[in-house]
């Protein structure tokens, strides 16, 4: 069958996707990579620093377990720009932070607005794109969170040894303004296609139940706990583990986290491809997923050896193969999120990344403890054998709906 030609607007619409992705984690990037200068300042050890960083969690779950029906219900055109333009006032703002109490605020509000980027981005690919196209999009504006963090320790590592920590939040949350430019521009007209349908406030209650009834819905909800939360520990820790228990200086270990976060585009952009070829050379393409998610276990599996190796490099290196997995798993993930429900992808995200934010907020203070007690090895052990059990979750549901429908 001749496949329809998708436009070259629709993948401009994916760069600016990809944009919102990188400010995504631009913003929420800075804390980690100048962890250590506020920590010095505010007098934290690193339990207390998993707190601040649970707030930003926090916000985000409770927005994502509860927002995502607004993408669904009114689509991304108008909120999207609305949430881009709140996260990047909110890093602005954490410039002028003074006391704990007001950095932990400024995180809050930073969750808040963070919490639509995924919600928001998987229901425009849903909308304009094939499903055989979707890997590849989910893949392109995913790889934002690489990006994003490759770019950080080079912004804020310049800006913080020339102005300071706080000049970096500064920078980071004024280039949200250009985004929001440029989304409300290029898309003007092109409303019709990125339009959800309307959900009238009454199905709300009727279509979350339904989205948690779904089978499809707890056989993703391991790997939304598990494997987002090795991406948010990644992102959150790395800078700051490679300074504290590598020994790399502040620069060397800015520079250094860049590696990992290029592992992670690796991943992001890998996945897709090579789904794509698996299936054009005659395999399923649940098969050439399941092969994609098998492979990125493997990779997650090093991040044990990380744990125990006395060789900082290897360690290191066992990290970025460890952020290869996770990332070409996201994108996984994040395809069968949008199989689940095509009419409800932006509520069905929602309620798997808030479930999976929550958990790893309350994780976070423990990981700090971990750190604080010189035990980050048994972080990494977890990390290396917990995403089996999502990629065996995903396995088990999926033969299990097989089964269903043959019943039936």
């Amino acid at each position: 069958m001749h496949r329809a030609r998708v436009p070259a607007g629709t993948w401009w619409i994916c760069g600016l996707l990809l944009a919102a992705t990188i400010l995504n984690y631009l913003d929420r990037q800075v804390l980690s990579l100048t962890a250590e200068k506020i920590m010095a300042e505010f007098r934290l050890d690193q339990e207390s620093f998993g707190r601040i960083l649970a707030a930003f969690r926090y916000s985000y779950a409770a927005l994502q377990l509860g927002g995502g029906w607004l993408v669904d219900a009114f689509g991304a055109r108008g909120i999207y720009p609305g949430a881009v333009g709140l996260w990047s006032l909110a890093g602005g703002l954490t410039a002028a932070a003074g006391s704990l109490g007001a950095l932990w605020g400024c995180r809050f509000l930073l969750g808040i607005g963070a919490a639509f980027n995924w919600p928001c981005a998987l229901k425009v690919t849903e909308r304009m794109l094939p499903p055989e196209d979707r890997p590849l999009a989910n893949g392109i504006f995913n790889s934002g969170t690489a990006a994003g963090a490759i770019l950080a320790p080079v912004i804020v590592t310049v800006l913080t040894v020339r102005l300071g920590w706080r000049a970096a939040f500064v920078f980071t949350g004024l280039l949200g303004g250009l985004w929001v430019t440029a989304w409300l521009g290029y898309t003007r007209g092109r409303s019709e296609q990125i339009r959800a349908r309307a959900v009238a406030a009454s199905e709300i209650p009727r279509v979350m139940l339904d989205v948690l009834r779904g089978r499809g819905f707890w056989m993703l909800a391991a790997s939304a706990i598990v494997i987002n939360s090795v991406s948010y520990f990644l992102a959150d820790w790395i800078p700051l583990y490679l300074k504290t228990e590598r020994g790399f200086s502040f620069g060397a270990g800015n520079a250094l986290s860049m590696l990992v976060y290029g592992g992670m585009d690796a991943g992001n952009l890998a996945v897709g491809f090579v789904v794509r070829r698996l299936a054009a050379g005659g395999m399923s393409v649940a098969q050439a997923r399941h092969r994609a998610l098998a492979a990125s276990c493997l990779c997650m599996s090093a991040a044990m050896a990380a744990g125990w190796t006395p060789w900082r490099y290897v360690a290191l290196a066992c990290i970025v193969l460890t952020a290869v997995g996770v990332a070409a798993f996201l994108v996984i993930y994040l395809t069968l999120v949008q199989d689940l429900d095509p009419l409800h992808v932006g509520t069905t995200s929602g309620l798997l990344g808030g479930l999976g934010n929550l958990c790893y907020g309350l994780l976070s203070p423990y990981i700090g403890r971990l750190a604080d007690l010189h035990e980050t090895g048994l972080t990494f052990l977890l990390i290396g054998v917990l995403p089996w059990a999502a990629y065996g979750s995903i396995v088990w549901g999926e033969r299990g709906s097989v089964g269903d429908v043959a019943a039936r």
